[in-house]
């Protein structure tokens, strides 16, 4: 019984070593470190639960967010939220749908670009109860919320790409 439990723990470890040898770690863990002394940002949705994200992660990667002279300037568009049917059910009625959400991004120093104009997205899909609409929208707004922490996750590794081949 005892060897059991050695042997348990053993293969318990191995695993774990294993795990964090290969880079793992789990989804919104991710710890950013963007080096980056002082940033401008310009939202065109400038209280949306978007920019609240955007703001706790740039925040909490030491970046400075003014809005006197930045030297750098994050300009980012309203975020496009698209939903359309990818199957349907034997009545003739959408199934499953496919999720869109996409911000439109760009950094500049004065006039140049720093990070030229370019589209960030995420998709999902997901099935819809005919029987059960008012728990498809909830369904709904859980995974746009995901999107957006996946979208700021993705421009938060632009931001520390940026700052990384500028030191």
């Amino acid at each position: 019984m005892a060897m059991t439990k050695k042997i348990q723990t053993l293969v318990l470890l191995t695993m774990l070593s294993t795990l964090v040898s290969c880079g793992f770690s789990l989804r919104s863990s991710e710890n950013f470190s963007a080096q980056l002394p002082t940033l401008g940002l310009n939202l065109q949705q400038g209280q949306s639960e978007f920019s609240q994200l955007l703001s706790d992660a740039l925040q909490n990667a030491g970046v400075t967010v003014t809005s006197s002279e930045p030297q750098l300037l994050l300009s980012i568009s309203d975020e496009q939220l698209n939903s359309r049917p990818i199957t349907v059910d034997p009545s003739a009625r959408a199934a499953q749908y496919e999720l869109n959400l996409s911000i439109n991004i760009q950094l500049t120093q004065g006039d140049e670009f720093i990070l030229a104009p370019q589209t960030l997205s995420v998709t999902k899909s997901y099935f819809q109860d005919i029987e059960n609409l008012s728990g498809a929208q909830e369904e709904v707004e859980i995974i746009s919320n995901e999107m957006r922490s996946e979208l700021v996750n993705q421009l938060m590794r632009r931001l520390q790409s940026i700052s990384l081949s500028t030191n």
